[in-house]
């Protein structure tokens, strides 16, 4: 499903049936650091590397401003709920429960997608071509997808691997589960999951239990 990008703001409106998606570049120096709270702010200075931090902090910034915006409120308000195995939902302001979001960021991206729907999980992979693509997809994936990797050559076989994996990340995203062994059961409740085109030597996905109207993109400047 492609994502229709837009040049003007998308909020503070999110009609029914529309995903709506966010990303920004991470900068070496991120403005709006002040839209997070305190613990955030502690949390930022535990980095030791500077650039995982800016990368941390830019990610936390665009998901609370996003937030904010269709929520209304000032961003610094918004507060979280970590429920099952990590998913968070917002806490405050109150009457937010209609709200459902996910974020990701690897490398120099970050994302954040908002909905109506009650679940959404949303994956963002930076390309690298050093991994051991057959023994990761065996021990996450499956031995299937593990033994057609096996035949592909090199390039066929970074893309379909990134492909697999952003597809199932975003699906434990959405499920509340995170990645789960491949015979789980959790891995056949039906999901909507669709690749998304973010930016070039990147791999994305969404899944949402429903199948959404649209997706409308924004990138965001941070």
């Amino acid at each position: 499903m492609r994502v229709e990008w837009q040049t003007a703001l998308l909020g503070p409106a999110l009609p029914n049936g529309e995903v709506h998606l966010w990303t920004a570049q991470v900068g070496d120096d991120p403005r709006n650091m002040d839209v997070l709270s305190e613990d955030e702010e502690t949390h930022a200075a535990t980095f030791r590397f500077e650039e995982d931090r800016w990368r941390w902090v830019t990610s936390r910034a665009l998901l609370r401003l996003v937030l904010g915006r269709y929520l209304g409120s000032d961003p610094r308000l918004v507060e979280f709920a970590t429920v099952t195995r990590g998913r968070r939902i917002v806490r405050r302001p109150e009457s937010s429960e209609w709200l459902s979001f996910s974020q990701a960021r690897s490398g120099e991206l970050c994302v954040v997608v908002v909905t109506r729907r009650s679940r959404i999980g949303v994956d963002l992979e930076r390309v690298t071509p050093d991994h051991e693509f057959v023994a990761v997809a065996r021990r996450a994936l499956g031995d299937d997808l593990a033994a057609r990797l096996a035949t592909l050559p090199h390039e066929r076989r970074i893309d379909e691997f990134y492909r697999a994996w952003v597809c199932e990340e975003a699906r434990g995203k959405c499920r509340g589960t995170g990645l789960v062994e491949p015979d789980d059961a959790a891995r056949r409740l039906p999901l909507f999951v669709t690749e998304l085109t973010i930016g070039e030597g990147y791999a994305g996905a969404l899944a949402s239990d429903t199948q959404p109207d649209a997706i409308r993109g924004h990138a965001a400047e941070l």
